[in-house]
């Protein structure tokens, strides 16, 4: 704490210039409108992992709001990984489901709304709406470039929902279409949180049996379910598993240890999992993180040698350190988009004074074999789009599914399609938008 106050008081020295005008001294009227984003530099100066890249104190300004102070200190390498947030979470409200919109070529202004995710207990299930069907009116009125708000409002709506068909062209080519299916009512919108986990089972197929996890973020607050399902996956004895990541941005380290200590060959317990590096500030905290048994009590290892991971462009953070940390000890194979790339960690320091967290990256991530060579994503061992085929675009854990069905291929040691064959079915569709519902999920790689 004596560090911490001496730190603060050369900070204010060196901001005192800042503080002055015309050689008046207005230390008193301007510290209460300085003294939080002194905080926010203080505490970057001491455990920021590029401490030495922050400018010097005479060029800052003092007075800005908290998230732009905080860029105006970041290195070039911090990629938006360090973030600074409020205290105080506002709840999300909305229908509680992802769609993108598609123009159509035969029509120069209407378009159709593909459904790609549906939060569990939300408007959107209420009204039955799944995966893969399509919204192509609104209260009677078609989707245009002018209106598409509609499908984000707040009032409730009576939705005309289709399929997805095809046809064969003059040509002999397999093009995409959408039919009206039926009518529902969509409930106006109201407060919505997603699940952690919002499918988790056990599929059989040619006689194994699979496991499949759609897992959205890496926190603590959802061990017991994750121990659950594991131990439901050995008792069901599972031989392979899919772990769904596409809409996991990141999460807590101490849940990719649990994580990792369930998927694990059984015999790699007690070997290294991860090493931490710090700044020179900070190399006392350099640590190695092991694959810990004692994290595995109310669960079971599951004793894999190979892991499926389902991958989308915002797959990050946690997630990727999960990948990277499995790979010295079984083969990973990656099916999906080429992930974001991070291999730092950041580290909340909070204060109920300004209320605020601040979080910067403090350290750097790898695996026991001191690689970290992800910095611009992973690169998929089979590349495929969620939406690369809109026939397969199906509820999650649906073994037909694009992505899900490509992954039981390739535990079956079958060949899947090539990804320009699967492309042409959609090719009588654009897609010109994605919206998404924000879910308030940890994102990054982060620790307690």
């Amino acid at each position: 704490m004596k560090k911490r106050y001496l730190q603060l008081l050369l900070l204010v020295t060196l901001a005192m210039p800042f503080l002055a005008s015309c050689g008046v001294n207005r230390w008193e009227e301007y510290y209460p409108l300085t003294q939080r984003d002194m905080w926010i530099d203080s505490l970057m100066r001491e455990e920021y992992l590029w401490y030495k890249d922050i400018p010097s104190s005479e060029s800052l300004n003092y007075f800005s709001e908290p998230a732009t102070f905080l860029n105006s200190l970041l290195s070039s390498l911090d990629d938006g990984y360090s973030r600074i947030d409020s205290l105080y979470d506002v709840p999300e409200t909305g229908y509680g489901f992802d769609y993108t919109l598609y123009s159509i070529a035969d029509n120069d202004t209407a378009y159709n709304a593909l459904v790609t995710y549906i939060i569990p207990g939300s408007p959107a299930e209420e009204a039955g709406l799944k995966r893969g069907e399509w919204i192509m009116m609104v209260d009677n009125e078609y989707i245009t470039k002018k209106n598409e708000t509609i499908l984000t409002e707040g009032t409730a709506k009576k939705l005309l929902v289709g399929t997805y068909g095809e046809t064969t062209d003059e040509e002999g080519e397999t093009v995409g279409f959408v039919k009206a299916d039926r009518e529902t009512q969509l409930p106006a919108t109201r407060d919505i949180q997603d699940k952690d986990i919002p499918v988790c089972q056990v599929l059989e197929q040619n006689g194994k049996h699979i496991g499949y996890m759609l897992y959205n973020t890496f926190s603590p607050d959802n061990a017991d379910e994750v121990k659950q399902y594991a131990q439901q996956f050995k008792d069901s004895n599972v031989s392979d598993v899919v772990l769904d990541l596409r809409y996991n941005a990141g999460g807590d380290m101490e849940s990719v240890e649990l994580m990792a200590a369930i998927l694990a060959p059984a015999n790699q317990m007690g070997n290294a999992l991860a090493q931490l590096k710090y700044s020179d500030k900070k190399s006392a905290k350099d640590r190695t993180l092991t694959l810990d048994e004692s994290l595995l009590q109310g669960t079971a290892n599951l004793g894999l040698t190979r892991l499926y991971v389902l991958t989308s462009t915002t797959t990050a953070g946690a997630s990727e350190m999960l990948i990277n940390c499995l790979k010295p000890y079984m083969d990973v194979f990656i099916v999906g988009e080429k992930t974001k790339g991070q291999t730092v960690a950041t580290e909340p320091f909070c204060s109920q004074k300004h209320s605020y967290c601040l979080r910067p990256v403090v350290c750097e991530v790898f695996n026991a074999q001191g690689t970290a060579d992800y910095a611009s994503g992973f690169t998929p061992d089979e590349q495929a789009g969620s939406l690369s085929n809109l026939a397969t675009v199906l509820p999650f854990g649906d073994p037909n599914e694009t992505l899900l069905a490509k992954a039981i291929a390739l535990i079956n040691g079958e060949t899947t399609p090539d990804e320009d064959v699967q492309t042409r079915l959609s090719r009588n569709m654009t897609a010109v938008k994605h919206v998404n519902t924000r879910r308030h999920f940890s994102t990054g790689l982060r620790m307690n």
